[in-house]
């Protein structure tokens, strides 16, 4: 008799085991199908960004273009500096006093 309360403990403890193994089975199916989910999310976010940063380069190398530039300019009534109304700064940074710079 003891045998047999022995043998039904473990056939209990065994059928707990297999459905907690199942059950943490189905868990883990759950959380793929919701990080799938996510990831497939973010691959389409990341192809809208590609493609809308792909639009802004294009945009971009239209309106630099010198062609352009020259109509831009010329509607605004923008001409080219000559010579004598350039001004060239420096933006180097110098040690030492004013004397000690080269001209």
């Amino acid at each position: 008799m003891r045998m047999n309360n022995m043998m039904r403990v473990g056939i209990f403890l065994a059928i707990c085991v297999l459905m907690g193994l199942f059950f943490m089975n189905v868990y883990q199916g759950y959380r793929y199908e919701r990080l799938d989910a996510e990831v497939t999310q973010y691959e389409k976010q990341q192809k809208d960004i590609y493609e809308d940063n792909k639009q802004v380069v294009d945009t971009l190398s239209v309106l630099e273009s010198p062609e352009m530039v020259k109509k831009v300019a010329d509607k605004m009534g923008l001409h080219s500096a000559s010579p004598d109304q350039t001004i060239i700064i420096d933006t180097r940074s110098h040690v030492g006093s004013d004397e000690n710079r080269k001209e």
